[in-house]
């Protein structure tokens, strides 16, 4: 199902139950793409499938629980995927987390591996699985959401700044080693984003999640998907290798006017 003068079909996102997953299956179902989404929280997928599928897209949408952190459950869905849809034009890896906000002296092995799991070991789990029907195909285009702290590193953000800084690498090399195909893959760099991302880090603790966006007009889940859908809708020979976005009023992680 072409769109226009789009060349993708079906568009795979993980960690879609919530925030820039769920705002980037809105905007290319709405667009009239098949879309997959995929994440931990089956209820909450299954409740925008509802929502997407009352809208006047007719595209098709398939929802299933997938923890990226485990290659049994990646396995799983991609062997559960229906037939109409295994041949994926979009993948974004949008799955991730931060927990806490402590030095290194004080970060606990469970957080190093739930971080590390989710954000680096997801996303090479997932592109793999993938990645060779696209490289078949010779057509694909993967996104990968990162952050501004993969490059602007801050103090106590140790394991969700080597996180993405690992994800930065990791699209920078999967981009050189497709280069011979028509492959895109392009690296997405949010600034202070606000989602349910701080309430997950702070445990719960709704009240100090809502400190880091006090003082400033943060971006939307929205702003960000608008962007990967402006580079997933760019003619096959564009490829946008790197988005880094901010709110205005931020220049870093740390360097924010607030009023």
């Amino acid at each position: 199902m072409n769109v226009h003068h789009f060349n993708f079909n079906e568009t795979n996102s993980t960690g879609a139950s919530s925030g820039i997953g769920e705002s980037c299956a809105k905007i290319f179902h709405q667009n009239g793409n098949h879309v997959i989404i995929l994440g931990r929280r089956i209820d909450k997928l299954n409740e925008i499938k509802r929502n997407l599928e009352n809208s006047e897209s007719k595209a098709k949408v398939f929802a299933m629980e997938c923890d990226v952190t485990s290659s049994e459950s990646i396995n799983d869905m991609v062997t559960k995927l229906p037939t109409e849809l295994k041949n994926i034009d979009i993948l974004i890896n949008n799955a991730g987390l931060a927990l806490g906000s402590e030095p290194v002296s004080n970060i606990s092995n469970d957080e190093i591996d739930r971080v590390i799991d989710t954000n680096v070991k997801g996303v090479f789990r997932v592109t793999r699985s993938f990645l060779p029907d696209m490289i078949k195909r010779n057509t694909g285009h993967i996104f990968n959401v990162s952050s501004i702290a993969g490059n602007h590193w801050y103090v106590n953000g140790s394991i969700y700044c080597a996180s993405k800084a690992a994800v930065n690498a990791f699209s920078d090399i999967v981009r050189k080693e497709v280069v011979a195909t028509k492959i895109r893959v392009t690296n997405v760099c949010p600034g202070l984003v606000e989602t349910e991302f701080s309430v997950i880090r702070f445990g719960g603790d709704v009240e100090k999640a809502k400190k880091p966006y006090m003082g400033i007009d943060a971006l939307t889940p929205d702003d960000i998907a608008d962007n990967i859908y402006y580079a997933a809708s760019r003619p096959e020979h564009v490829q946008i290798t790197t988005i880094e976005t901010m709110a205005n009023n931020q220049a870093s992680t740390t360097v924010i006017h607030r009023v």
